[in-house]
């Protein structure tokens, strides 16, 4: 005699079956999903004097070293609030430069850096100028001449209101 009630259901209603595929779905739908961001999205690029010879990675000091034997330093006030920014520069050279180049890098996303313009004030080491857009978070702040032959640099946190930022070579 056979027993009827012993007969198994059709290969899609087998319990084990889905509870070994269900992983094998979830793989392949978060993979699909993953690699369709990691294509879409760009990761921006690094705004620093790494480079990369052979096996490994170097950081070009010319810069630095070029702002250490000019004696230059700057001290940059800023205001998040109103978007002002002030530079008292000093140098051992005769001419300070007319124009600045004030970077202000976000550690993560490209999107978020600002590439400001200072201009000097007629007969002072005082140079002037604006942010495009309110501050928040970590930032590292590049200051460099029009030729890119020095550069000083700092990092700077919140809160960013009247915050006297001191720059130096590194």
């Amino acid at each position: 005699m056979t027993d009827s009630n012993n007969t198994p259901g059709p290969w899609y209603k087998q319990p084990w079956l889905w509870f070994i595929l269900a992983p094998i779905i979830a793989v392949v739908i978060y993979g699909t999903f993953f690699l369709y961001l990691s294509i879409v999205t760009h990761d921006g690029i690094v705004k620093d004097d790494h480079y990369k010879h052979a096996r490994g990675q170097f950081v070009d000091t010319s810069k630095a070293d070029t702002a250490t034997e000019m004696g230059l330093t700057a001290a940059l006030t800023l205001d998040n609030l109103t978007g002002d920014l002030m530079l008292q520069f000093a140098t051992n050279q005769t001419e300070p430069p007319a124009f600045l180049n004030l970077s202000i890098v976000h550690p993560t996303h490209q999107q978020y850096d600002q590439e400001i313009t200072l201009k000097n004030v007629k007969g002072s080491s005082s140079y002037l100028g604006s942010l495009k857009a309110s501050l928040k978070g970590k930032r590292y702040v590049i200051l460099q001449d029009d030729t890119n032959s020095w550069s000083l640099r700092s990092e700077i946190l919140p809160p960013y209101d009247q915050n006297q930022i001191q720059l130096q070579p590194k």
